[in-house]
């Protein structure tokens, strides 16, 4: 190995490291490793720029703009307050139903936002109706990865996943989609079994008077930017579907297009309404630069052959194709419980390359099935494990209710295991019969 080699295996372990220690901005992490490489003479500035994936950034720009026009509208806090009230406010019912809602939410919207407010409405009805939120929030972060599985926008890594080898929204629906919903059942219904019977016994005696005074309709706010929102997602959703469609019409459409086409469109005709909310201003920026910094990360460890000889001495440990998906099944879910998923898929796209390039597995869709599952599953083993997690975890420090290290394993545990072998169930399936 190179003096020059080395120290870009090192530069990333060590910016990686920091990212996942989480004391540090991961953007300014991230960003800094880019220049870094740069300075090294791996990358020039032009192989930098050609690095990036640029329809990943376009992508997601334009999901965030749409998302944050239905925040504004107050439309994700109508949701849940409507499927409370059609619940009767039991809290065993809100128990199994509101970890379903954060599952089929997070499919079609980051696994955050989806946290930020059903996370707060939890905590709001569980004071009103006197039952624990621990149990009902951590199963909502574990099924909202979940969901964030299923399709290619549910999360950041089927993002980089897709966009990078070539995967769309449909694959993943076909593919993930599946998986993700048994899993899902799988996971709500053992976290069910578990708390049943406190649940039961905290329903009764208790005054439904102030919460049925909540009003759902109440939460929606600027119905023309509700409208506006909900157009822009469906216009995304029928682009990304139809993809096939459009092409056949001679009408190209990638990814960032289906997303950016419809965002824009609503910024630059919707009118005063529209503009004095200044949604440009409150993108997450940070996280298009983190992204950013990573591409340009990994291409340098692709350039010196770094992830070339990992795939090979993986390649070389588990010599069958079923023991080397296993083996970057059960890895990349352990290394996500306490790493961040988007750079680990980030290089994770890297190993699929070289992994199908040198024949060690028969297609890359098996391993990005695998891949996508297991750092989505694998993050709900800890309070860091992904986003969604550190959200929760981070609201309900700031509530007064301690959960810590312990509590979260007690309640994440079980129903995250049970995803996880739900999931590697359904990639040895789909590498027996082929169907990847």
């Amino acid at each position: 190995m190179s003096l020059l080699c080395l120290l870009t295996f090192v530069a990333f372990v060590v910016i990686f490291g920091l990212i996942a220690w989480e004391k540090m901005p991961r953007m300014c992490l991230a960003v800094f490793g880019a220049v870094l490489v740069m300075v090294l003479g791996v990358l020039d500035v032009t192989e930098a720029a050609n690095a990036v994936s640029w329809e990943t950034i376009g992508f997601l720009l334009g999901m965030f703009l749409l998302i944050e026009m239905l925040v504004e509208a107050g439309f994700f806090r109508w949701i849940a307050l409507s499927v409370a009230r059609r619940l009767h406010y039991s809290p065993l019912r809100i128990l199994l139903c509101f970890p379903l809602l954060a599952f089929v939410l997070s499919a079609f919207i980051n696994s955050i936002t989806v946290m930020v407010f059903l996370s707060v409405v939890t905590y709001e009805l569980s004071r009103l109706l006197k039952f624990d939120a621990l149990p009902v929030i951590v199963t909502e972060v574990v099924l909202s990865n979940i969901g964030g599985a299923g399709t290619l926008i549910g999360d950041p890594p089927n993002v980089i996943l897709g966009t990078q080898l070539g995967f769309g929204f449909n694959a993943f629906l076909i593919h993930n989609g599946p998986i993700a919903l048994v899993s899902a059942f799988a996971a709500a219904g053992v976290s069910y079994w578990t708390h049943r019977r406190s649940f039961t016994a905290a329903a009764v005696g208790v005054d439904l008077t102030s919460v049925k005074s909540l009003d759902p309709r109440a939460q929606l706010g600027d119905r023309y930017l509700l409208v506006c929102g909900l157009t822009g997602m469906a216009v995304a959703l029928a682009l990304l579907i139809g993809r096939p469609l459009w092409n056949s019409f001679h009408f190209p459409v990638d990814i960032a297009t289906a997303s950016l086409l419809p965002a824009f469109l609503i910024l630059t005709f919707g009118g005063e309404r529209i503009y004095r909310h200044q949604f440009m201003r409150r993108i997450d920026a940070e996280t298009l630069l983190f992204f950013i910094g990573l591409f340009i990360l990994v291409a340098a460890l692709e350039k010196r052959f770094i992830i070339q000889m990992a795939a090979n001495s993986v390649a070389a440990l588990f010599t069958t194709p079923a023991g080397f998906v296993s083996s970057t099944f059960w890895g990349s879910a352990l290394v996500s419980a306490f790493v961040d998923n988007v750079p680990l898929a980030m290089g994770m796209t890297q190993v699929i390359k070289q992994s199908v390039a040198h024949g060690i597995v028969p297609a890359a869709g098996i391993m990005v099935w695998a891949t996508s599952i297991a750092v989505d599953f694998g993050g709900n083993l800890t309070p860091i494990g992904a986003s969604a997690n550190v959200v929760a975890y981070s609201f309900l420090e700031k509530s007064g209710v301690r959960l810590g290290w312990g509590r979260w394993l007690q309640l994440a545990l079980p129903p995250g295991l049970a995803a996880l072998a739900v999931g590697y169930l359904g990639i040895l399936l789909k590498l027996k019969f082929g169907f990847y």
